[in-house]
């Protein structure tokens, strides 16, 4: 997983700013194991600094994307949510009330050494998404 001092780190190697609502943002978003939307990135950054737009919010957002600092998951009809760089893995996502959980496949890599073999693509990346009902759902 990355860390701050390396979030940190590659910022000022990109002569980015280490404002600190930079900073705040990265200390929210490595600090938990989880996939974030916009608006709660934004009410846990508002809680500590009210003065912070949402637009701020976007704007870092995009930056830390560009910088792989986050990954965007895509769920298709404009939602998106995010988490911060971690090893490669696939995600199962709840039908019902959109839980998102971690699983990493051992040959992960495999799978993209297969694409480009049998498609002749260089192959760059790929995502994969399991879409179920998690426990908590199954019960209700």
């Amino acid at each position: 997983m990355l860390s701050i001092e390396k979030a940190k780190n590659l910022l000022k190697d990109k002569n980015v700013r280490l404002t600190p609502q930079r900073l705040e943002l990265i200390n929210i978003l490595s600090k938990d194991n989880k996939h974030w939307t916009v608006d709660e990135i934004y009410h846990v950054l508002n809680e500590n600094m009210p003065s912070v737009s949402i637009t701020t919010v976007y704007n870092n957002i995009h930056l830390f994307i560009e910088l792989e600092l986050l990954k965007e998951i895509q769920f298709g009809e404009g939602l998106s949510k995010y988490e911060w760089k971690k090893e490669e893995h696939y995600h199962i996502v709840c039908s019902d009330c959109g839980e998102i959980v971690d699983i990493w496949y051992p040959t992960l890599r495999e799978v993209e050494s297969f694409a480009k073999s049998i498609s002749k693509f260089n192959i760059s990346s790929h995502s994969l998404q399991f879409y179920g009902t998690c426990e908590q759902c199954s019960k209700g």
